[in-house]
């Protein structure tokens, strides 16, 4: 799972990406791609560890990849160099970082703040990247005449007539067939993306209000959006300090949760993600799967071969089996032990122990 991190140039995206990450690069004003694994905080996979005396808890994981920006000025648009866009397109969402805080040593490329302004450039530039490609695809199979060519150039040419007057891909409903065919393209209107608006130490006290300013002259950006917001420079600083240290200086900023829990969790939902677990003397494991996926997909998630030996799921709650300090007979006892089938569709928290054969 790579979210994207995209954004305007000094928008502070790289910031952010390094507190989610807890990478330390970005100050050598060199221009490229970088890439971090960031965790998503989870007490449960702690009190699942205890209980059942795990050596290693393995949290469920993200990668994020920060792409430099591309700037818009008054008399200048740049777009995603090839390299830049070849990365974009391979992630599962995008990440869209807005600024919205002042600071005379780091100017903006327009010369001023506007997030609502810097929303609409990247947005439109997501279009004119899928636009491009659309026309570009059915140049080439002009020429075609087979009854698959014809099926994909109709089903183009109405991307094509909804980039060319704005609309994003989001926006359009999609049969099965017509998602199989376009997948192969990544167009960067039709992922899910997060809004995260970037504020200053000053602007986090009305954090939420800006960012109700910034839907509310956002438009219409489709289906899939999510928003949230940060103050990346100070959040960083607070998360150098010890644990014990954190709450009182986040609690003054106003927020209630860490930008890494904020962030992550958000980009999990956006998803549609849920968690399941399993859990022994070894590891105890978070393992993210997309909602409504079924045990088979789960056993999957661990590994190949035992969704391919799949047998049968021995599944139960994560509080369930807290509850019973780690003990199955105590389960079984409560009639919280459960032996699912192949098509069981996996809740979140679930605990399971996939029976296989090899």
């Amino acid at each position: 799972m790579e979210c994207g991190i995209v954004g305007p140039p000094q928008s502070g995206k790289t910031t952010l990406f390094n507190l989610l990450t807890g990478a330390h690069g970005g100050g050598s004003g060199k221009r490229e791609v970088q890439r971090g694994i960031s965790k998503l905080p989870d007490d449960r996979i702690e009190k699942l560890g205890e209980v059942s005396k795990s050596r290693k808890l393995v949290p469920a994981m993200v990668e994020y990849v920060d792409v430099p920006g591309v700037a818009v000025t008054p008399d200048k648009r740049e777009s995603y160099p090839a390299g830049y866009l070849a990365e974009l397109k391979a992630t599962s969402m995008l990440m869209l970082v807005i600024r919205d805080f002042a600071n005379p040593t780091i100017s903006h490329p327009r010369g001023k703040i506007d997030p609502a302004e810097d929303l609409a450039d990247a947005a439109l530039e997501f279009i004119v990247n899928d636009l491009a490609t659309v026309e570009k695809r059915l140049h080439k199979i002009s020429k075609m005449h087979d009854p698959a060519s014809k099926k994909e150039t109709e089903l183009l040419e109405r991307c094509q007539t909804a980039l060319n007057i704005g609309t994003h891909l989001r926006e359009l409903d999609f049969t099965p067939e017509e998602e199989k065919t376009i997948r192969g393209y990544a167009f960067l209107s039709q992922k899910p993306i997060l809004v995260v608006l970037n504020v200053g130490e000053e602007g986090a006290a009305d954090s939420d209000a800006r960012l109700d300013r910034l839907k509310a002259t956002a438009g219409d950006m489709g289906k899939r959006i999510g928003w949230a917001v940060c103050a990346a420079e100070i959040e960083a600083e607070i998360a150098q300090l010890d644990e014990a240290e954190r709450a009182p200086f986040m609690e003054e900023l106003g927020f209630k949760q860490s930008a890494l829990e904020r962030i992550v969790r958000a980009t999990f939902d956006l998803l549609g993600m849920i968690t399941f677990f399993t859990t022994g003397d070894k590891d105890t494991t978070a393992w993210a799967i997309r909602k409504g996926s079924n045990a088979v997909i789960a056993a999957g998630a661990i590994h190949d071969d035992i969704a391919r030996g799949f047998i049968r799921a021995e599944v139960y709650q994560w509080e369930e089996l807290v509850a019973a300090q780690g003990s199955h007979a105590k389960l079984k006892e409560l009639g919280k032990f459960r032996l699912e089938g192949k098509e069981y569709i996996v809740q979140d928290g679930d605990v399971i122990n996939v029976r296989f054969s090899g």
